[in-house]
């Protein structure tokens, strides 16, 4: 099978999961939706989790490359961490909830993709961290693997929560507040001066 044929069930499927969940859409109805065969559907991904793993690992390599482009630039820490999560926003504004509540609740090969990854993000933060230890923004009294472990678990908690009022708050307001909090909580007098300098634009980006 064609690589142009797999990468485009992967953009459709993907778009499909992200806006209506995991259970509500049928590889039957992803097929339909291609214009192609179940047979040749069937023939790309041999099964449902297959195609769903697919999806998550294009996402995973959308947010690393986003993220080596962000830590590549001149910008200090405490920017860099901002636009971090200006990117982890966007991306998981881009998926609903729905498809946030299916993944925690599959219990299968899917889950230990999903775990994988959050290891992999718990490792990408702590070594920012402690990048910013170094250069002076972020506090070294504070133990990096229970901070970078409470980054992650903010995420998490909106995720598996049900938050009184969640019609009511969007995702980004809701990470935006929690962000802010969580970064003058860990910043230097250093770190900050450049959060308040920059507060409007920490404003506009989360």
């Amino acid at each position: 099978m064609s690589d142009e044929i797999r990468q485009c069930i992967i953009d459709k499927a993907g778009k499909l999961f992200f806006q209506y969940g995991i259970r509500s859409i049928t590889m039957d109805f992803i097929a339909l939706e291609l214009g192609i065969s179940k047979r040749t559907l069937y023939e790309t991904f041999t099964n449902k989790d297959a195609l769903i793993i697919a999806c998550l690992e294009k996402v995973r390599k959308e947010q690393e490359q986003d993220m080596c482009t962000i830590f590549n630039s001149d910008a200090n820490i405490i920017e860099k961490l901002v636009r971090c999560y200006s990117r982890i926003i966007y991306h998981v504004n881009q998926t609903s909830r729905s498809f946030q509540l299916d993944i925690e609740q599959m219990r299968s090969k899917v889950n230990e993709v999903v775990a994988k990854n959050r290891e992999k993000q718990f490792e990408y933060i702590r070594n920012i961290l402690n990048v910013g230890v170094e250069e002076g923004y972020i506090r070294s009294d504070l133990n990096m693997d229970i901070v970078a472990t409470l980054h992650n678990s903010q995420i998490d908690w909106y995720r598996k929560s049900q938050l009184p009022g969640n019609n009511e708050w969007s995702f980004a307001e809701v990470l935006s507040t929690v962000m802010r909090i969580f970064l003058y909580g860990i910043a230097t007098e250093k770190g900050v001066k450049v959060l308040n300098e920059n507060y409007d634009l920490i404003t506009q980006t989360l």
